[in-house]
């Protein structure tokens, strides 16, 4: 089993602590959302071809503060340089 993070195309900007905003890339042709508050438990079989985008270093950060903050674990949360 894996933990998944769902992504969205429909864009809230207003949901920003718990949807990550990134900018389409990859085989996501269109600007999308982390969701964070709604992780995913997954068997590896049911994942498809490959990963739909990876995220560069700032965009995982951005997702690790928004999921810690969103699963009260804000404590463990560092600083940004």
């Amino acid at each position: 089993m894996h933990v998944i993070l769902p992504v969205a195309t429909q864009v809230y900007p207003d949901y920003r602590v718990w949807r990550v905003p990134v900018r389409a890339k990859g085989r996501l042709l269109v600007d999308w959302q982390v969701v964070v508050d709604q992780p995913r438990a997954l068997d590896r079989e049911r994942f498809g071809d490959g990963p739909l985008t990876t995220l560069n270093e700032e965009e995982m950060a951005n997702v690790e503060r928004a999921f810690l903050g969103v699963c009260g674990m804000a404590q463990y949360l560092t600083p940004v340089h």
